[in-house]
């Protein structure tokens, strides 16, 4: 049965990141975690919805980069 809440070790598994990381992240505020007695948990479906928008704004990212790319070869 899968926890609808995860572990630092099993957000670090999912993004494919080192644990380390997934606690810079977190403590910058840059992943939607929240601390249980002093411990990082992370809801499974906000990792999901954060990295739906991660992807999207990745996406959004490379265009604009290809368009500047574009009015600037011209």
């Amino acid at each position: 049965m899968e926890s609808d809440i995860l572990t630092v070790g099993q957000v670090a598994e999912l993004l494919h990141l080192h644990a380390m990381t997934v606690y810079r992240l977190s403590k910058e505020g840059k992943l939607p975690g929240f601390k249980v007695g002093g411990r990082w948990r992370f809801r499974r479906d906000a990792m999901e919805s954060w990295m739906v928008d991660r992807a999207q704004v990745a996406k959004l990212e490379a265009e604009n980069l290809r368009l500047q790319r574009g009015v600037h070869e011209r």
